[in-house]
């Protein structure tokens, strides 16, 4: 059944914490779609927060800013917040389950607004907040970014099983377009030639040991000659400071002019979509966002096995999984992959299409809204 998004006058988004992710990022997003929209919407969050400053370039005037991160029980300040703001068919958006003892006992003065939590990979079963689960009845839905996401959570809050629902990630093909880009530029500017094979990650100063599987791998990978001929590895956003052991690591396996450390682009579609392969050597990276991004270029993938991997590959066709931190799965993977040109077009042809078909911001923005539509009809239903 089709529910109205007619129905809904306001979207309360909350987000109680100060840290900035693929989750948060998606959710800003979600904001911006929303207001080009022009549905009414008012966000609370953490001031001079990363959320702060991403969504003062939407629109300032409708931020309610936070002194500081609210305790995770009956912090009085996320109440007189929301009584504030709150208004007949208003829907609350809460980002992350941090601070639900301090959100969802307020909100049963509010019998006829919905309340929707968003869970991402950071999900994790608080025995300590055991207090937050006698509230866990007055939340209307959950949303997940995956299947996978969707069993763990109902394995954690089993009393929420029937309301989970999954929400893909979804992208702006205005931007992830690979026709929009000249990608002979940016290799150039890496000093690679355009019959050369790219193999290239993003840096992470939290994941050093991912960038370190990646150059074990190349350095095995390396002493083929023949690929070695037609294959360059890049390190996109790489920082000479505070990474000595990664360029001695480089420098020990004589590997300065093969690997490229490559400084940070502006352009995310533009770096994704000027490589032939994208890795994602870790599982403990939160690498969901960045694959789907990688598919929608063209670019094959090849990422860590983990609870989502096979939703980005797998189902894609789009890439390949490898054990996580294995540098020489990683190169064995890589092999695979390079051996034959013809397939490996042949992925990023596949890696498109699926992209498309499933992680569309538009359509992830229309579920959205039926989501709360839907929460919002059973309240009033309910009263």
């Amino acid at each position: 059944m089709q529910f109205s998004p007619a129905e809904i006058q306001r979207i309360v988004f909350v987000f109680p914490d100060d840290r900035f992710g693929e989750d948060e990022q998606l959710s800003i997003e979600d904001v911006s779609e929303l207001h080009s929209r022009g549905v009414d919407w008012r966000a609370v969050c953490v001031r001079d927060s990363e959320v702060h400053h991403q969504l003062g370039g939407v629109d300032s005037s409708r931020l309610i800013l936070l002194d500081r991160v609210p305790g995770p029980n009956l912090d009085r300040t996320v109440r007189d917040v929301l009584d504030g703001i709150l208004e007949p068919g208003s829907v609350v958006h809460v980002h992350g389950s941090h601070c639900l003892g301090s959100i969802l006992p307020w909100m049963l003065k509010h019998p006829k607004i919905p309340v929707v939590v968003a869970e991402g990979p950071r999900a994790e079963k608080r025995f300590r907040h055991f207090f937050q689960s006698f509230f866990y009845p007055r939340i209307d839905a959950v949303l997940v970014p995956s299947s996978t996401m969707k069993r763990r959570v109902s394995q954690m809050r089993p009393v929420l099983a029937n309301r989970i629902r999954v929400l893909h990630p979804g992208l702006d093909f205005k931007v992830f377009n690979p026709e929009n880009f000249d990608f002979r530029i940016l290799r150039s500017k890496w000093g690679i030639d355009p019959e050369i094979c790219v193999v290239g990650m993003i840096a992470s100063r939290e994941y050093k040991k991912a960038q370190s599987v990646f150059i074990k791998a190349a350095a095995s990978f390396l002493r083929n000659e023949d690929l070695a001929s037609r294959t360059r590895f890049v390190i996109v956003g790489f920082e000479q400071e505070g990474n000595e052991e990664l360029i001695a690591l480089i420098e020990k396996f004589h590997l300065r002019d093969q690997i490229i450390l490559a400084p940070a682009e502006p352009s995310v579609p533009k770096v994704l979509g000027s490589l032939d392969v994208y890795v994602l050597p870790s599982s403990k990276a939160m690498f969901g966002l960045q694959a789907i991004e990688a598919l929608a270029m063209g670019t094959p993938i090849i990422c860590a096995a983990g609870p989502d991997s096979a939703e980005w590959t797998g189902n894609s066709q789009g890439g390949l999984t490898m054990r996580s931190g294995d540098s020489f799965d990683l190169q064995r993977k890589l092999r695979t992959i390079i051996e034959d040109p013809e397939e490996l077009k042949i992925m990023g042809q596949r890696a498109v299409q699926y992209a498309r078909e499933h992680y569309d911001r538009k359509m992830r923005t229309d579920r959205l809204l039926q989501i709360y539509a839907r929460a919002l009809h059973r309240r009033a239903a309910a009263e």
